[in-house]
């Protein structure tokens, strides 16, 4: 298959282009085209998908690259050797195009935290940088590991980025079954049996298992709007709990973004505002005039409004 990264405007994010398809569609790397997280986190636009997505955005989210159109002609990106290992060098080898726009960030001002009823969770504190503490925990409690380390692109690849996945062997017959992990072997997973770790090389870090849960934490989260400044706590995670988490993460982005906008004395209760008045609450300008007339407000998240189709619209 045939995998290319291209240079984005600032602001566009993460967008795959299925270059296998007659129409060539796009689907943007944003938390709501989520379709599947067991074992792999899946987007899709209506029919079309693109699978095993994580691998890919750690690296660019690791390397501090944001914004990217990555087009390929297969529904996933390949496998390599089960780490974002040989994205960082396709990535490194070609470099980077420096933008003009400022990089935002959104910098966690109040602890964010999710759980799950089998013990994970993931909590994000306010800090002055972006560090994970991560404990890799499972059923089997052989191989739990724990590390805390501070991540950027000076160390991503280094520290995170070679870390390759894994799986239980008692886990591989139900997931071939249920059509999961069809490329996976020695050459691209490690597998554990017990005590017994199978690889067809020696492990590559002594916490490999919890340096990839962390290079799996980058690239889901690679799936919020943009880079996040905090320290995140985490435990017995999934792709599952690290959606679960991003979205609670984008809650409280949007209550922030809330709270820098001007504050207007919004009407209470039956009350009409015309055009006019919608206008100094939220500027726009025509064609998208969509709003007319707002009829009532209820509560401080909902307003019941109206349009009205004239002849003259065209559309």
């Amino acid at each position: 298959m045939r995998l290319t990264v291209k240079p984005a405007v600032a602001g566009s994010g993460y967008q795959f282009r299925r270059m296998d398809l007659a129409d060539q569609p796009t689907i943007p790397a944003f938390l709501e085209k989520v379709k599947q997280v067991e074992r792999a986190t899946t987007l899709a636009e209506g029919s079309v998908k693109v699978s095993t997505v994580e691998h890919l955005l750690s690296a660019l989210r690791g390397l501090e690259i944001d914004n990217a159109l990555i087009e390929l002609d297969a529904n996933e990106p390949p496998i390599g050797d089960g780490s974002a290992a040989p994205f960082l060098e396709m990535l490194a080898q070609a470099g980077r195009k420096e933008l003009e726009a400022p990089r935002a960030v959104f910098e966690i001002r109040e602890p964010v935290y999710v759980t799950t009823p089998d013990g994970g969770y993931m909590a994000a504190l306010p800090h002055d940088g972006f560090k994970v503490s991560c404990t890799n925990a499972n059923h089997t409690h052989h191989h739990t590991q724990f590390l805390s380390l501070e991540i950027g692109a000076n160390n991503y690849a280094k520290e995170i980025g070679r870390a390759r996945t894994f799986v239980f062997y008692e886990e591989v017959e139900p997931l071939l079954a249920k059509g999961l992990i069809k490329g996976g072997s020695l050459e691209n997973a490690i597998v554990i049996r017990g005590e017994s770790v199978m690889s067809k090389e020696p492990l590559r870090y002594s916490e490999e298992f919890v340096r990839h849960k962390i290079l799996d934490i980058i690239g889901d989260l690679a799936l919020f709007p943009i880079p996040i400044r905090a320290h995140i706590l985490a435990a017995k995670t999934s792709h599952g709990l690290n959606l679960l988490f991003a979205k609670a993460l984008y809650k409280a982005y949007r209550a922030y973004q809330s709270s820098l906008m001007p504050v207007e004395n919004i009407p209470v209760g039956e009350r009409a505002m015309d055009t006019n008045d919608v206008m100094k609450i939220l500027p726009h300008r025509y064609p998208f005039l969509m709003v007319d007339r707002i009829l009532r407000f209820e509560g401080d998240s909902k307003a019941v409004g109206m349009k009205l189709v004239t002849i003259n619209e065209p559309y």
